[in-house]
Order: C-alpha cells, then structure tokens, then sequence
C-alpha cells in the first residue's frame, strides 16, 4: 500500500470512529438528523468524499439511515443493538447503583456541610458547562464524570473518597447506556443544576434528596433499557 493510500485509509478510519464515538456519547441520539453533508464535513474537518463512505459504512451497518429527500438520521433501535458486554451484565449494573444510591446521596450531603467556596463553585460550573455543551449537541461526557468526582472530592472523607474512586470505571461505561435513552441526558443535566443549586445554598438534607432521587431515576430507565437489551441479543 502506498503511503497515500495509506494516508487515506487512516483518515477514513479516524471519521469513521469519531463519527461512532459522537453516537456512542449521546451528541447524536436515535431519531436524530445528522447535519447537512458540507457542514459534518467541515465539522469533522474532512473530504466530503471520505465522509460519504463512512455514511455508507454505518448505514451497511444498521446504524443511520439514509432518507432520499430528508436527510441522514441515526436510527431509532440503536439503543436495542448495543448489547452488554461480558464486564457489564445486568447484574453489575445493578449492583453498581446499588453502591451509588448508597454512597453519592452522602457525599452530597457532606459535601453541601464542608465543601470550601471554591469547591462549590466549580461544582457549580461543571452543571452549568454539562448543560451548555448538550445544547450544542457537543461531548459533555468528561464534564459529566467531573461534577460527581468533585462532589466526591469536596465531602472531605478520604475513606468514602476512596470507595467513589473504585466505582469510577463502571460509572463510565454505565453511562453508554443512559446516553442512548431519549430525554435521560437532559433529565441528568436538570438534576446537576438543582443539586449544584442546593450545595451553594448549604441545604445538605436538599442535596441529599435530590442526589438519590437523581441516581435512582437513573437506575430505573438504564436497568430496564439494559434487560431489554440483553434479552434482545439472547434471542
């Protein structure tokens, strides 16, 4: 292979996985149009020649369509082809908001009782940028994570910090499934904003409440979106 062609063949494969990764992430959710040919292009900053072929690519693939006249849309049961993998069943799902139902509500709660000003703040701004970033479709993932390690960090308890810290890993892959649920990432982006509103406020018991109410409303719709899924790859 020539070193051109090479060179085209690595640019095809970082679209193609920048353009899946926007999916994967929650910009672009099922029902959604993608943006018009020349401005993805431009966006992706490359060839609308190249951009073709990845388009081609994920619609051989089942994950957009292509409607003549109307646009390129991701398609509407991506949800239901993204099976759990091996490391994340059902099972450790559950097991995983288990321990944050448990565990984030009082480090809410100690958090809005010891968190310095500054602290708080920057809690503050992370639900602030979360919000503004999914308004613009762009990746609010790390800002995401961010808000709850800073909430973890401003608890002041090395040992509860700590036991946060072990669950980090399956906090992330838990979130490729609340991406996919219509509605579940503006719902979240909500509950930043109050929880971050009751920690400049002081209120523990209100951050608390409103903590557990958020993770157990995130618990209900990726848990039944996720057995769903699983049955679904069983058959």
């Amino acid at each position: 292979m020539s070193h051109i062609a090479g060179t085209r063949q690595g640019v095809f494969e970082s679209t193609l996985a920048a353009v899946e990764e926007q999916i994967r992430n929650g910009i672009w959710r099922p029902g959604d149009r993608l943006p018009p040919l020349q401005k993805l292009s431009e966006e992706l900053n490359v060839g609308i020649s190249t951009l073709r072929e990845v388009l081609r690519i994920l619609e051989n693939r089942d994950v957009i369509t292509i409607e003549q006249g109307r646009g390129t849309f991701i398609r509407t049961d991506l949800a239901a082809t993204h099976a759990l993998t091996p490391e994340l069943t059902s099972t450790s799902l559950q097991e995983l908001f288990e321990a944050r139902r448990l565990l984030e509500p009082e480090l809410a709660y100690l958090a809005a009782q010891r968190g310095f000003m500054d602290e708080i703040r920057d809690i503050d701004r992370a639900a602030t940028e979360m919000s503004r970033l999914i308004e613009r479709r762009q990746n609010f993932h790390q800002v995401d994570v961010k808000f709850h390690h800073l909430i973890a960090q401003a608890a002041h308890n090395e040992m509860l910090f700590r036991m946060f810290q072990s669950i980090e890993a399956q906090f992330h892959q838990g979130r490729s499934f609340t991406n996919m649920i219509p509605g579940m990432i503006e719902k979240a982006a909500h509950y930043h904003l109050i929880i971050a509103d009751a920690l400049c406020q002081r209120n523990a018991q209100q951050a608390k409440s409103l903590m557990q109410s958020h993770v157990e409303d995130m618990r209900s719709y990726v848990l039944g979106n996720a057995s769903v899924n699983e049955g679904t790859t069983k058959r």
